[in-house]
């Protein structure tokens, strides 16, 4: 290969790597990624005509997506002042080992180019990059947060297509577009349109030196008019689907409609460092007067509102273990309070569950002495409802937790920020790679369900739809709200939280912390995430950070409100409880599915050909 196919192949190589990386929150950008890869797969086609051996391709995949990571992540070391050496050495170690895994794909795309031929490689190219992102979101290692499909974010009518196949969708039709217009693109460089029979882009434009570009453009597309086809097609689609299903959710006509429910969020904006060592009981309290603060505005407006149904605060808002039993005191105080303004408060804290010995406790329990014997305790990163109507008398207090409080224990943990992966294989290692920030060393939560509260229209409020505020049948109205509850990173997990809205869930709700990446694109990143899944599931969804962004977020995926990052203030929103389940809702993950059998098929072809 000569200097200048080198220098031309490493520019390639990088702009795929910045068209693709590029268009993530907070730019939009996402247009980008629709030829993203196009760099790449002419390098690729190079690297086949030249039959370069299998480490050069590896070394050009992993540049590519070096970069690709790069650009869409690199903010996971945090990069503060007082980011510990830990979180730092974690993003950079994941930086430098992330690109493998984005090879295994267009490896899989290099074998079937070499076996089955160019055409058939790009048809099946959409299927591998996407049975591979699905793949990439399995098991306690996975990290699907570089998803292509969320580029896709703030194309608004395009979004929409996420009910039907989730973010999975969009990345397949994401890089159909780029396998499209790779086939022509390969037709225009072959000059004549014919040449190799495998699809060379090198080609043998010399023997129509004489054609003019206008003339070898129109013959690529004529060759090539399958592909313009479906490029075509793949938009009008698209964004006509999205045009349409916007309609059936407009805001106005929702609330008029169905049952609502008054929302607040407080985003008190605390160190996450520093919260861990400060006052317990002062970040709680903060949490309080803020709510207070929202509630008393609300009052004094014309016309007033009287009263939340609930509010939401962030992951581990109450930062210490309150439902042990020497805590039952700041619990009943909480609780008193809850009852005194009527509204329910969904927080995340964490929660305890006691072994009696060594052999029942899994490895990440800890040691609890006593004074004649020994108990071991796992904690989980939990979230709980404190609702008005629940009881806790000191009777209920000596139990794990008391009786009538519900608890979602987070199910899909940070890879060792929150959990060494597969603990219980890797027991030897938890201690070292364990980090020492806050709790830390999580247990892995088991069950999955909604936390619930009921709440009723209140005649008082200019809140109440009811059509008429005198109907006696209105002073008695109930109805439940079912929270699909999720914590920090279950969020970029889509077959998880689609699994709410089968439990009943008709609303959707996030809290995280996000306070160790601001400054960064991390928290706008994962706040456009819980977009998607509100679109995939057409439910409201109320975001809480504890330093932003906190907001909530329609079925469309636009939101109604939401905050600046480091702002302390509580919001408000009025939100309907919608209970159709999508198609993806439904099915779940079935086109990575699908997608993963055929690629699967066709690889076990591709090497039964060799044979």
């Amino acid at each position: 290969m000569n200097t200048s196919q080198s220098r031309s192949n490493a520019l390639l190589l990088t702009l795929s790597g910045l068209f693709l990386g590029i268009g993530f929150a907070p730019l939009p950008l996402g247009f980008l990624a629709f030829f993203g890869f196009l760099p790449l797969l002419i390098v690729l086609e190079r690297s086949v005509h030249q039959e370069q051996g299998f480490l050069r391709i590896l070394r050009q995949l992993y540049w590519t997506f070096f970069v690709f990571h790069g650009v869409s992540n690199w903010w996971v070391s945090s990069w503060q002042r007082e980011a510990d050496p830990y979180l730092m050495i974690a993003g950079i170690t994941l930086w430098i080992g992330h690109p493998f895994f984005f090879a295994v794909p267009m490896l899989a795309y290099v074998r079937l180019r070499k076996r089955l031929g160019s055409g058939f490689a790009l048809a099946l190219l959409p299927l591998c990059w996407t049975a591979f992102e699905w793949a990439h979101s399995l098991g306690e290692f996975s990290y699907p947060w570089q998803a292509l499909g969320y580029t896709q974010v703030y194309n608004v009518p395009m979004l929409q297509s996420a009910d039907i196949a989730g973010v999975w969708g969009l990345t397949f039709v994401i890089v159909s577009v780029n396998a499209c217009l790779a086939h022509i693109y390969f037709a225009f460089a072959e000059g004549n349109g014919k040449g190799n029979s495998e699809g060379n882009a090198e080609g043998n434009v010399e023997r129509n030196a004489g054609e003019s570009f206008a003339v070898r453009c129109t013959k690529a597309l004529y060759l090539r008019r399958t592909s313009v086809v479906l490029f075509v097609w793949i938009f009008l689609v698209t964004i006509s689907y999205g045009v349409w299903r916007m309609r059936d959710f407009d805001h106005t006509e929702l609330l008029a409609r169905g049952q609502n429910v008054r929302m607040g969020i407080v985003q008190p904006s605390i160190n996450p460092w520093g919260k861990w060592r400060g006052s317990p009981n002062e970040q709680v309290m903060l949490h309080v007067h803020l709510q207070d603060s929202l509630r008393f505005a609300l009052q004094q407006q014309n016309p007033p509102i009287t009263r939340l149904d609930a509010v939401l605060w962030s992951e581990t808002a109450i930062p210490y273990r309150i439902l042990l039993p020497q805590n039952y005191p700041y619990l009943a105080m909480l609780h008193a309070w809850t009852d005194s303004t009527k509204t329910a408060i969904l927080t995340g804290l964490p929660s305890d569950i006691l072994y009696n010995s060594r052999k029942e406790a899994p490895i990440t329990a800890s040691v609890v002495p006593r004074l004649f014997d020994t108990l071991y305790m796992e904690s989980f990163n939990s979230a709980t409802v404190i609702t008005p109507t629940t009881r806790i008398t000191p009777d209920s207090v000596p139990n794990a937790f008391p009786a009538g409080i519900q608890i979602h224990r987070k199910m899909r943990l940070t890879p060792f920020a929150e959990r060494v992966p597969y603990a219980e294989a890797f027991s030897f290692a938890v201690k070292a790679l364990t980090w020492g920030v806050g709790i830390s060393g999580w247990g892995l939560g088991k069950e999955q369900k909604t936390l619930d509260f009921m709440t009723s229209p209140d005649n008082n409020s200019p809140d109440n739809n009811s059509p008429d505020n005198n109907s006696p049948s209105n002073t008695t109205a109930t109805y439940a709200v079912r929270i699909g509850t999720i914590i920090c990173l279950e969020s970029i997990y889509p077959n998880f939280v689609r699994e709410y809205p089968l439990k009943g869930a008709n609303l959707l709700a996030i809290i995280t912390n996000d306070g160790w990446f601001n400054g960064t694109p991390g928290p706008e990143q994962h706040y456009m995430i819980g977009a998607m899944r509100a679109v995939e599931n057409r439910r409201y969804l109320a975001r809480c950070g504890n330093t932003g962004v906190s907001g909530f977020l329609t079925p469309t995926g636009s939101s109604l409100q939401r905050t600046e990052i480091n702002q302390q203030r509580a919001i408000y929103a009025k939100l309907p409880l919608l209970s159709e389940q999508t198609l993806y809702s439904r099915l779940g993950d079935w086109l990575p599915q699908l997608a993963a059998a055929i690629v699967i098929a066709m690889l076990l072809l591709s090497f039964k050909k060799t044979m």
